[in-house]
């Protein structure tokens, strides 16, 4: 097998540079693209050449040649794992995990190496970025992933080339480009049904694409995708199932006017609808020795009883790890809708210098006409009712390409303006009423009643606004010393500025604060080839994540101040392959300043969070993978991460417990992932196919409370396996699968249950279907 980029030619790496380099190198996972010809620059094969490219230097490379830990999963890989939202990204890389937890839809929630945002704030900035067609989604992200080409995932800082929110990574995903010339359509549809064949919720996936050529200039690629989900969770005072519906278009437009001018104009629109899906619902803890419902008469808040689960059928034995089951007398609904798009215009303006232009919008809306927070006390509830949260983002990337002898440079600058707004749904309810369908803002009341727990939890409404403007250059230079031996390294000048504001029950703001500052960061590393196609490499880089002012968890109280982080990272690492195999791996140190977590303080309504800096929190280990095709039958794409991610000595948790030493929230110790492929023909054009894939994660920690690790969730794995039969000729493909066949019990997101000062050793969940859930059904698919 032979790599090409630019005019070199890559050939085979010797055996035993192969088996050293294996003990170090990143963790690659990639395999062919049947549909690169149909991607852009960005993440795309060379099939003629068997090429893995990737874009992790903003520029096209050779997966063992970039000296950076990259995984990559291509179009087939993340099909056949059914990857349709931010949560699945998780299954291709044991260096990342994702959960709503943190974040959610503000600023994805990834995290790498154990280094995540942990904070309910959208002024502070992510610390893994998502990047979609070469634009940060910034604070701006939405869960739904359809028609990808490829995803990257990078680890380190990578603040350089990819700009704020940076700072632990990148997640680099590319969607599928049209195609000239040709037209194409393409559908497929999961469908899994609750109770039938062990299938623990209802979840149906249908997805669609064309490509229309348009002359021979231009080309329109429409796709789509349809999500339901049902029967999560179930409230037992309405009988009622929840409902998740997801809805997202995609438009994209190629134009070539010349051979030096490529035009790429994406627009992206999605909506997610929630129905009885409340924000969290009553699990129970993984180790938890306190009986639920809490034990006594007496257990009470404002005068009610905690303990009336009994009233609406909610025994101690359905409270289960699951959380399937809650109780509320009316359902949850909230709405978001997301708008995206998006400009690339990329121009060659020699042989040797090129200029690129990214031109992004994204909007996101979320309509919270009610959200139940806990889902326990049937004669209160605590709930967010009549609001409204808006999310804007403007960016504009300008850089420059350059490729000399021996010497490459991108340079360029960068401007992002986001903003954010939480307002009344209705401008004309008034503050503090407690009529039904009257409420703003959050409270503690009857449902049905104009009754709540006590004045302290009459409805309040929080003016909440925030701006946060980015202005940067940036410059990332390789060197090359000799045929073998390549300097890199670059830096990143920020200039950022956040203005917030906010007031309780008003419309105008009561407390303005502002931040400015400006930093420098970057990277300088190493490369070594001994062989063409074998890479050693060493690196230092700083990550930078941005001060922020957080809102607080008691209205009325002043702004939280959070000091910017900074993550110096070290990083050796190798690649090389063997036959058809690559191996890959590396060893990693990262030390993150003034860290931005969060904390839950405990109020007369109950349990809220607020941020917080823990100190400097220190994340090492190794990686190792081995990606690739062992027989023409067999291909494998596996991982292992080794990660020591733990919080500061005289780190105090919520309940003020020592968690010195202590396990990061969700970030595993030990992580396995393993994606693959058996095949076998049974004819001309058809062929049974096996694709297993296996996740394991040691024990993770739920909460920042009790060290005697009741809230820590056990180590186990998620097993998910497809058998099917395809026909290359035809394009069709049918198959059987089955997701989390093991029934493991991970929640997307988790909050200890501490409700007016009692601690009752449950948790409140969010569940989520195929990773909470068991799912066995059908696909169907075709391709023509």
């Amino acid at each position: 097998m032979k790599f090409r980029v630019g005019n070199r030619t890559v050939s085979k790496a010797a055996l035993s540079v192969a088996l050293i380099s294996a003990m170090f190198a990143s963790p690659v996972a990639a395999q062919n693209n049947a549909d690169a010809s149909t991607s852009d620059a960005a993440g795309q094969n060379d099939t003629d050449e068997n090429v893995i490219l990737v874009t992790a230097r903003l520029r096209d490379e050779s997966l063992t040649e970039v000296p950076v830990a990259v995984s990559v999963a291509t179009a087939e890989q993340l099909e056949r794992d059914q990857v349709y939202t931010l949560v699945d990204l998780q299954k291709i890389t044991p260096a990342l995990e994702v959960s709503s937890s943190f974040g959610g839809n503000i600023n994805g929630g990834a995290g790498l190496r154990g280094i995540r945002t942990q904070a309910f704030n959208p002024s502070v900035s992510p610390s893994v970025a998502i990047v979609v067609d070469q634009a940060a989604a910034g604070n701006v992200t939405f869960p739904i992933l359809h028609d990808l080409a490829q995803v990257e995932v990078l680890r380190g800082p990578q603040g350089t080339l990819f700009g704020q929110g940076a700072s632990a990574g990148v997640v680099n995903i590319s969607t599928r480009a049209p195609s000239l010339g040709e037209f194409g359509v393409n559908f497929g549809l999961d469908y899994a049904d609750d109770g039938t064949a062990g299938s623990e919720n209802t979840d149906i996936t249908a997805r669609a694409g064309v490509n229309i050529p348009l002359g021979q200039i231009a080309a329109l690629r429409i796709s789509g995708l349809f999500s339901e989900i049902d029967g999560l969770r179930t409230n037992t005072f309405l009988n009622l199932d929840d409902r998740n519906r997801k809805y997202a278009i995609r438009g994209r437009l190629l134009v070539e006017p010349s051979d030096t001018i490529t035009i790429n104009l994406i627009a992206d629109h999605g909506k997610q609808d929630e129905d009885g899906v409340n924000f969290f619902g009553q699990i129970e803890a993984p180790s938890s020795t306190a009986p639920f419902p809490p034990a006594g008469p007496n257990a009470t808040v404002g005068g009610v009883s905690t303990n009336n689960f009994a009233a609406c059928g909610v025994t101690a034995d359905l409270y289960s790890d699951r959380g399937e089951f809650f109780c509320e007398d009316t359902q949850s609904r909230e709405d978001a809708t997301a708008t995206s798009l998006t400009a690339i215009v990329d121009a060659e303006l020699t042989d040797r210098l090129s200029i690129t232009s990214v031109t992004s919008y994204r909007e996101l809306k979320l309509e919270i006409f009610g959200r139940n927070f806990g889902g326990r006390a049937i004669g209160f509830s605590a709930r967010d009712e009549n609001l409204q949260g808006d999310y804007k983002q403007f960016s504009q990337e300008l850089r420059f390409g350059y490729e000399g002898d021996g010497f490459d440079l991108i340079a360029g600058g960068y401007y992002s303006d986001f903003g954010y707004d939480q307002s009344p749904l209705d401008s004309s309810l008034a503050f503090s009423n407690p009529t039904p369908g009257q409420r703003l803002g959050f409270s503690v009341c009857q449902p049905d009643i104009p009754v709540c727990a006590g004045p302290d939890n009459l409805p309040t409404f929080e003016l909440e606004t925030a701006d946060n403007r980015t202005i940067a250059v940036f410059a990332d230079v390789t060197v090359t010393l000799s045929d073998q031996v390549e300097l890199f390294g670059g830096l990143r000048f920020t200039d950022y500025k956040n203005d917030s504001s906010y007031g309780t029950n008003t419309l105008t703001a009561t407390d303005v604060g502002s931040i400015s500052e400006t930093n420098l960061s970057g990277r300088v590393g190493l490369s070594y080839q001994p062989t063409p196609d074998s890479n050693i490499y060493a690196s230092y880089s700083r990550g930078y994540k941005p001060s922020a002012l957080g809102f607080p968890g008691i209205p009325g109280d002043p702004f939280i101040p959070l000091d910017a982080e900074e993550n110096d990272a070290f990083e050796i690492g190798a690649k090389a392959e063997v036959g058809r195999l690559q191996l890959a791996g590396n060893i990693f140190y990262m030390n993150v300043a003034n860290f931005q977590g969060q904390e839950s303080i405990t109020t007369p309504g109950g349990l809220v969070s607020q941020v917080r800096n823990i100190g400097d929190v220190e994340s090492y280990g190794f990686e190792v993978s081995a990606f690739g095709q062992i027989t023409d039958n067999i291909s494998i794409n596996a991982g292992y991460q080794f990660n020591h991610a733990t919080y500061p000595q005289g780190f105090a948790g919520d309940d003020a417990s020592d968690l010195s030493g202590e396990q990061l929230l969700s970030a595993p110790r030990h992580k396995f992932t393993l994606s693959g492929e058996f095949t076998q023909p049974v004819g001309d054009s058809l062929e049974v196919f096996f694709n297993p894939n296996i996740i394991y994660k040691s024990a993770i920690r739920l909460s920042n409370r009790d060290p005697g690790n009741r809230f820590v969730h056990p180590a186990g794995e998620n097993v998910s396996l497809r058998l099917g039969l395809r026909d290359e000729d035809a394009g069709w493909t049918a198959s059987l699968f089955a997701r989390n066949l093991t029934k493991n019990r991970e929640v997307s997101a988790f909050l200890p249950t501490v409700f007016g000062g009692r601690d009752d050793g449950g948790l409140r969940g969010r569940p989520v279907s195929g990773l909470t859930t068991r799912l066995i059904g059908i696909s169907l698919g075709f391709e023509y």
